[in-house]
């Protein structure tokens, strides 16, 4: 209710003239209940939120005495040293996975081309620049091919020959097979099949 009209209802009649002078005068100086309220809810919330922040600065300080004799600078060092060591460990174990991933396609492609002797067949490639290339299956199994293919290398391809078992080398670099060869390879296989 206007205040004006409270006035009125209670038998006092301002003249219209004074009417706006006294409705500004009380505008200024006096609130309704619903603004003070209003005003009063937020003071609470204001002095709550000044207790948090009173309360957190102490926390606050209560830490930053614990760190009070820390060298900084050594501490940002550190902090330095340790992000460059792990991106070292990264680097190092990304290039890891590279070396198993490109050594476990050559192993394949070795195997697929039916080659006798790993180690000798890896030494004949250009490990480095297939290890750059973007295809490295397909260039893999390219370069395998040109060793089958390649007078000097062809003979590390092809089926494994028979190894003789059994038997003792004569004078003249003939196998013979004897009784005795033949226990031995049964007593080795017993000792390997008991040990193992």
């Amino acid at each position: 209710m206007d205040f004006l009209e409270i006035l009125k209802a209670n038998g006092i009649e301002i003249p219209k003239e004074k009417s706006e002078a006294v409705t500004k005068a009380v505008a200024e100086n006096y609130k309704t209940t619903a603004e003070y309220d209003k005003l009063s809810g937020d003071l609470d919330k204001a002095n709550k939120t000044i207790a948090a922040n009173d309360t957190a600065l102490k926390d606050l300080q209560v830490k930053l005495a614990e760190y009070k004799d820390v060298d900084v600078t050594a501490l940002n060092e550190r902090i330095k040293t340790l992000e460059t060591e792990k991106a070292t460990i990264e680097t190092e174990y990304k290039q890891q996975l590279e070396e198993r991933d490109f050594n476990d396609i050559v192993k394949d492609a070795i195997t697929a081309a039916k080659g006798k002797n790993h180690k000798a067949i890896m030494a004949l490639l250009d490990t480095d620049t297939l290890k750059k290339s973007k295809n490295q299956k397909e260039d893999v199994a390219a370069a395998l091919k040109a060793l089958t293919e390649a007078e000097d290398s062809k003979m590390l391809f092809g089926e494994p020959e028979p190894k003789p078992t059994g038997g003792k080398m004569d004078v003249g670099g003939h196998v013979t097979n004897s009784g005795s060869g033949q226990q031995a390879d049964t007593l080795t296989s017993a000792l390997s099949a008991h040990y193992a």
